[in-house]
Parts: structure tokens; C-alpha cells; sequence
């Protein structure tokens, strides 16, 4: 659980737009379960009261060209022990995060370092001329199409960090056993709505609770969002280990009753 906590503390840019929001703010979100759920995928973020400049300072290059690495490296070792150990849990076993962090980091680096790498652009500031206000106008447009593009690929490959550690395998073949599991439909699309559905029933609550009362809500929320998160990702796991073949034979395997010549008892 101290997991999605860190990870939620870790977001300095969303806690400052919350601090610095001075007024009344209503909103809401919808999600899925791709990487290590926070409070901040339930919380809607205010864009007025900051900066909306997209463009990274010059004189802040150097030190997020030192800060940013060390960041992906540290997100990427607590998600390769999170789930790793989610994936323990869902075969009845003892977790070693450790072992876990050893175990899945490349893998998980890589499925950090995709994200970052797409909206790095954006972040520079170099996808377009800038309008009013300071946000470019390349950023709206990426904005606005790039919105049912995440929304299609959030369906189609929300299981491959579960299968990373329930296959465990590379985030290669992962991806492609999520792939396929999207194109059949059935209950992975359900899944998939039912939790979008859930996330847009409580980000209202969250958002108001959060970014209006941000003294006390943004710690409250951060700590419940642990909590929240990680029983997220602990029911997709167990929902991704149902209903994929090879995640279920490895993932009950542990639990498994014994065989019939390991149980016969002397008459």
C-alpha cells in the first residue's frame, strides 16, 4: 500500500495545481487500471491558478536532466515490487518486493519510460506555435486527438503489466497476450467499462474532497488512495489471472490441490 502512496507524493505537479487553486472546483474522471493506481486517478486536477505553459524552462533543463531519470528509475523499482508482488499475493504466496524489484525492473522500466517518452514533446513544448495563455497550438490538437487514441489503447493493453508478472515474461509478448484478450471481448471489455464506471463514480467525491479542502484533503487523500489503489490492482490481477489461460494455470498453480499420488492415505 505504501506503494501508490509514494507514487501519489512523488506527483509534485498535480499537489502544486491543487495548493495553489483558489476557488471552488467540481469535476470528474474515468480510468483504467494501467500501471499503479493513485488517489490522482480519481482526483480531477484544476488547470486555472498555475502556469498552463507547456515549455520546460531553460534554466530547469539541467536539473531535470538530472532529476527525471532518477525519477523513472525510482517509479519503475517501486512498480516492478508492486506488482510483483500483487502477483504473489494472487497465488497464495509470500511477496519478496525486493526480489520483485530485481526480478520485473527492466520490463517495468521500459513500461514507464513508453508514457514518458510519447508526451515528452508536449512537455518540451515543441509540437507546435503558441496561442493565447501560453499552451501551444500543436498541444490542443494533440490534446484532442490523442484523447480516443489512449482511449483505445488503454483497451487494448490495460492487462500487460498484470501478465508481465503472471507470465512472466517481456513486455513484448505481454502486450501481445493483452492484445488478444482485448479482441475477444467478452468479460475483458466488461471489466474494462465497469471499472471506467467506477472510477467516474468516485472522482467527483474524491476531486471535491481533495482540491477543495486541500489541507486536509490532499493527505487524506493521497494515504485513502493507497488503500483504494491498491485493492484496484490487486481484483484487476486476480481478474486477469481468471480470464487468461496461461496467467491462471501459473497463477493457482501454488494452490493448487495435490495430485492423487501425493494424497492417498494408508487404509
Amino acid at each position: 500500500m505504501l506503494v501508490p502512496i509514494v507514487l501519489a507524493a512523488m506527483d509534485a505537479n498535480k499537489i502544486r495545481s491543487v495548493l495553489a487553486f483558489d476557488g471552488l472546483h467540481l469535476g470528474f474522471k474515468v480510468g483504467a487500471p494501467l500501471s499503479v493506481v493513485t488517489v490522482w486517478q480519481f482526483v480531477s486536477v484544476p488547470k486555472s491558478g498555475v502556469s498552463v505553459d507547456t515549455g520546460v524552462p531553460l534554466e530547469l533543463l539541467p536539473f531535470a536532466a538530472v532529476s527525471v531519470p532518477v525519477a523513472l528509475v525510482v517509479q519503475s523499482a517501486l512498480t516492478a515490487g508492486y506488482f510483483g508482488s500483487v502477483a504473489d499475493v494472487v497465488r497464495g504466496q509470500e511477496y519478496d518486493f525486493v526480489a520483485n524489484v530485481a526480478a520485473y525492473f527492466r520490463p517495468f522500466f521500459v513500461l514507464t519510460l513508453l508514457p514518458f517518452l510519447a508526451l515528452l514533446p508536449l512537455a518540451l513544448g515543441v509540437v507546435g506555435p503558441g496561442l493565447s495563455g501560453g499552451v501551444p497550438a500543436g498541444a490542443l490538437a494533440v490534446v484532442a486527438l490523442g484523447i480516443p487514441v489512449f482511449v483505445a489503447l488503454a483497451y487494448l493493453f490495460y492487462a500487460t503489466p498484470y501478465l508481465v508478472v503472471l507470465r512472466d515474461v517481456g513486455v513484448v509478448d505481454a502486450a501481445r497476450g493483452s492484445y488478444a484478450l482485448a479482441l475477444r471481448g467478452g468479460p475483458y471489455l466488461s471489466y474494462f467499462l465497469g471499472f471506467a464506471l467506477f472510477v467516474l463514480a468516485v472522482s467527483p467525491v474524491a476531486t471535491v474532497v481533495v482540491v477543495n479542502v486541500p489541507l486536509l484533503g490532499v493527505p487524506l487523500g493521497v494515504v485513502g488512495g493507497g488503500v483504494l489503489g491498491l485493492a484496484a490492482n490487486l481484483a484487476t490481477a486476480r481478474f486477469v489471472a481468471d480470464v487468461d489461460p496461461e496467467s491462471a494455470s501459473t497463477a493457482w498453480e501454488s494452490v493448487s490441490p495435490t495430485t492423487d499420488e501425493e494424497s492417498t492415505t494408508d487404509e
